[in-house]
Formats: structure tokens, sequence, C-alpha cells
């Protein structure tokens, strides 16, 4: 989509919040909105390879071509995800919080572990704090080399810069143990998602990795309904969410 016409959706966003939009700007802002959505999951069109290609070709060459898709196809949603207004992310971003603090997965868990939000992702932030007013334990990852884990806090003022200069727990924060008979919810971040609740991350695998040894835990991945597409091609290694959740849905 034209960086123009980006531009312009931002406009009409920050006016319809100043001061309200006519007739005819909401009218414009509609379609731009749809031109926009339809953009972005063109970019999946021509990722997807279908079953007959598939045939054709040998496990390799099936594993090199989607490798490569996704590289491409992560680096277009996460430039379109950042062309966001800081407004409409932090709207709807509370609007997806809400949704998963509704869910009775949230009110049973006695252990929270979620993501620090960064570059756009749907923060996480009101999530956090209300794990901690229902009494909850809050943990949030940190990378070591090529593994993750996740450390509990107490109040933001336990996180440092760290990894690709993202928040994470300080060092002497104590690390996450299931404890006997409590419940854990976890919360993924991503560039993409599809109806199946498949997932696309950021190309290091460390959520793949780390939750495949730990199934138990149920998951549920936070998006803006402009990262849903209705199918991904997916790896072995890929691990799906439990569910999915956007500013207009949860399944």
């Amino acid at each position: 989509m034209e960086t123009a016409k980006i531009e312009r959706i931002n406009e009409l966003y920050r006016k319809s919040k100043a001061e309200g939009l006519t007739e005819e700007e909401k009218k414009e802002q509609q379609i731009l909105r749809r031109e926009y959505v339809d953009a972005f999951k063109e970019i999946f069109v021509d990722s997807l390879i279908t079953f007959q290609s598939r045939r054709r070709m040998d496990p390799l060459q099936i594993w090199v071509r989607n490798m490569d898709r996704k590289k491409e196809i992560r680096a277009k949603i996460l430039k379109m995800r950042q062309a966001l207004p800081k407004e409409e992310v932090r709207e709807k971003s509370l609007r997806i919080m809400r949704r998963i603090e509704e869910t009775e997965t949230f009110k049973n868990a006695d252990n929270l572990l979620a993501y620090i939000d960064f570059r756009g992702e749907v923060a996480t932030g009101t999530l956090i704090e209300k794990a901690w007013e229902l009494g909850k334990k809050v943990y949030v990852p940190r990378v070591a080399g090529k593994e993750m884990e996740f450390y509990r806090i107490h109040s933001f003022e336990d996180l440092e810069k760290g990894a690709y200069g993202i928040l994470e727990p300080k060092k002497e924060c104590p690390v996450y143990e299931a404890g006997e008979g409590q419940t854990t919810l976890a919360i993924l971040p991503g560039s993409v998602f599809d109806e199946k609740k498949n997932r696309v991350g950021y190309g290091g695998g460390f959520y793949d990795r780390y939750f495949e040894k730990r199934k138990d835990i149920c998951r549920i991945a936070a998006a803006y309904e402009m990262q849903i597409v209705e199918e991904i091609e997916t790896e072995e290694f890929d691990l799906p969410a439990d569910y999915v959740t956007t500013e207009e849905r949860f399944w």
C-alpha cells in the first residue's frame, strides 16, 4: 500500500479522536482501511505453497522455500504493524487485554507468563497489572543465547533493557517453576496468525522451543485483526496457540 494512503489513514484516525469526521471522511476512512487490510492479506497469496507444487518438490526444497517466504512475510507485516498510530495501538491493546481478562482461563490461573511489548506489539501492561491486582504471580521472558526463560517480576521496576533492546527481568529475579497444583497461562506475541491458530514468530524460535517442553501451559496469542490470515504454511517445529484473540474476536 502506498505510503501516502497509510499517512491519510493515520490522519483520519487522529482527526476522528480530536474532533470527529464528516460523513464523507468516514466513508473514505472505511475504504482506506479495507484497502489496507486487503493489501496486507495479499502478501500471503504468493506465500502459500499449493498441494500440487509440494508434490513436485522434495522436502529440502519445501523447507528452504517456506523459510524464505516466512522471512519475506515477517518483514512486510512488521513494517505495516509499526505504521499503526500509537493511539490506535493503545486502544486496540486495551480491548484485546480485556477479552483475555474475561476468560475463565485467566481468572483461574495462578501464574501469568507474559511478554513485554515492543515495536507496536499488542501492549500487555494492563493485563500484567490486573494479574498483580488479583494476586497472581507474573513472569516475563529473558533471552540468553538461543534459550529463553521466564522470571518473576513484582513491578515494572524489575525490568531492564536486554536482548534486542527489549525490556527483560533483572538477573536476580527468580525463574519460573510450576508449583504443584497450580495453573499457568501464557500470552504469546507474533508477527502473523491464521484461523487455525498457527503462529509465525520473529525467526528466533524461542517460544516454540520453550513451550514444546511445557505443552500443559495454556497459550493465548494476542494480535491485531490485521495480523490474521486464512492459512499460513507451518513446519513441524511450529507450535500453534490454544487460543487467539484480537480486538474483534476470541477463538
